[in-house]
């Protein structure tokens, strides 16, 4: 038996107004995406949606964790997510997508399928650069990157290439 897609939201039963949809993303939800980068997380979703004549807003609210690892020691971490984004739904003819937060859909449409917009808003969220918290790094780790080593001795010398030695002579305040 099929599980049935609880990130589906009705389009065309929904009456005017105001709705409110929760889910709770934990492990399964990223084991069902393919080829995500992030495995493990768990995140609460409100969707608001805010249902007029010609058009839907969706106002995602996200708030939770996911394990990533760290861009300094390399160790798995929970990283703390928070993000608020806003996505339309126009009710139009054709079926298109106008922009990364709008896309036209029939109004005869019945469900419209929010995981994929769970799920980028889930991965926008996370920093670009990702590091535990201060102390909490992989001393092991830490202790390799702080160690100094003596830097090799490069010879100096002070001979000027002869293509630019011409430039040497000349007198800027010459005029």
């Amino acid at each position: 038996m099929e599980k049935k897609n609880e990130f589906l939201i009705p389009v065309s039963g929904l009456a005017l107004g105001s709705h409110t949809f929760e889910y709770e993303i934990d492990n399964d939800f990223f084991a069902g995406m393919d080829y995500s980068e992030v495995q493990q997380g768990k995140v609460s979703v409100k969707v608001d949606i805010d249902r007029q004549e010609t058009m839907l807003t969706l106002h995602f609210d996200l708030n939770g964790s996911v394990r990533v690892p760290c861009d300094r020691c390399a160790d798995e971490f929970d990283q703390h997510i928070e993000s608020q984004q806003d996505f339309f739904l126009k009710l139009g003819t054709e079926n298109a997508e106008e922009s990364d937060d709008v896309a036209v859909v029939s109004p005869d449409l019945s469900e419209y399928d929010i995981r994929p917009l769970v799920y980028e808003y889930i991965i926008l969220a996370i920093p670009m650069h990702r590091v535990h918290p201060e102390g909490q790094c992989n001393p092991a780790v830490i202790e390799m990157l702080n160690r100094e080593e003596a830097p090799a001795e490069e010879e100096e010398t002070d001979t000027i290439d002869p293509r630019w030695a011409a430039l040497k002579d000349i007198d800027l305040n010459d005029k």
